[in-house]
């Protein structure tokens, strides 16, 4: 069984491979939700979708992760600048798949592609 600190540790570099695929590949727009202006980056790839948004004019500086796999929440971060606060992490085969991802030229950025 995982211990809390080994479930941050994953929830962690789960997290930050996201966030680089997101970087590298993502779609940008902004949009109106409930009310109030957000920006959005998003990579949908085969069976993953992987979403990072940002209230525009909130003063915490609110960021959300949310990575679904077929369809379904895996891991949802939410953070202010200083520290993290909320999250959800069922763990699973597409931890594999993810890293795997990673590694894909498609989803390398485009200096992989050129290589």
């Amino acid at each position: 069984m995982m211990t809390r600190a080994d479930r941050t540790d994953r929830m962690k570099a789960l997290s930050n491979l996201a966030l680089g695929i997101i970087r590298r590949c993502g779609e940008r727009c902004t949009i109106d939700r409930a009310g109030a202006r957000c920006r959005l980056s998003e990579v949908r790839y085969n069976e993953f979708r992987l979403t990072l948004s940002r209230l525009i004019d909130d003063k915490d500086r609110t960021s959300t992760l949310d990575v679904r796999f077929e369809g379904k929440t895996v891991l949802h971060v939410e953070w202010i600048p200083d520290k993290v606060v909320r999250t959800s992490y069922r763990p699973g085969s597409w931890e594999a798949r993810l890293l795997r991802y990673d590694r894909t030229p498609a989803l390398a950025g485009s200096a992989s592609l050129t290589d």
